[in-house]
């Protein structure tokens, strides 16, 4: 497993493409603090960690050799990035209409925060192709200690993703301020969730083989 170094480099390079993840830490830790962002940060991390634990038992190639697992997954995930993308929409008309709505935005539970990051998560086909189409290319054949390799792999994924998107809420912390201003706010909710609907149907528009 000589090319670990160079697998990291990859998946960090695959990681940080802004995605539904990406949004999803954003608009939490712009619009409700640092620690919602963390928690949607953990809630993607531990969406890696389920993937992760079901490439090293194998279980991750039989679930995307059954097609119509795979489509629900697809199906179920970007359903939700529409109901994401919808509230994202409304929040926007919210901050539109007139008087200070900041407090009633920012009352969002840390709960509420982490299941975002791990739904978004779980539910992208994406992550769950990346387990066995990239993991498995860095592993040396014929070595009797294959499930140590994916389980090395695997959980430099896991921690790879949880050091990024935890950078990326330390980033935003520094650019909350520009959205204390009611329609820079509203224009950042209506781009968020009109982004998340497109990747929504690029999803299902994308081919599931």
């Amino acid at each position: 497993m000589e090319g670990i170094l160079t697998f990291i480099l990859i998946s960090l390079l695959i990681i940080i493409v802004p995605g539904p993840d990406f949004l999803i830490v954003m608009k939490n830790t712009v619009h409700s603090g640092k620690r919602n962002g963390m928690m949607s940060a953990l809630g993607i991390t531990t969406g890696h960690i389920v993937y992760a634990s079901l490439a090293i038992f194998g279980i991750i190639y039989i679930l995307t050799s059954l097609y119509y697992v795979f489509v629900l997954i697809k199906v179920l995930g970007a359903c939700y990035l529409i109901y994401l993308g919808v509230r994202s929409i409304l929040s926007a008309r919210q901050s539109m209409s007139f008087n200070d709505k900041k407090q009633d935005l920012n009352q969002v539970s840390y709960l509420s925060s982490y299941r975002q990051g791990f739904l978004s998560t779980i539910l992208n086909p994406k992550a769950l192709l990346y387990y066995m189409s990239i993991l498995p290319q860095f592993l040396s054949q014929g070595n009797i200690h294959m499930t140590s390799q994916v389980a090395v792999l695997a959980l430099s994924v896991v921690l790879v993703t949880c050091c990024w998107f935890l950078f990326c809420v330390f980033i935003f912390q520094y650019i909350k301020l520009l959205f204390s201003n009611p329609k820079i706010k509203a224009i950042f909710d209506y781009a968020v969730g009109i982004i998340l609907i497109g990747l929504s149907i690029n999803l299902l528009l994308s081919k599931t083989s």
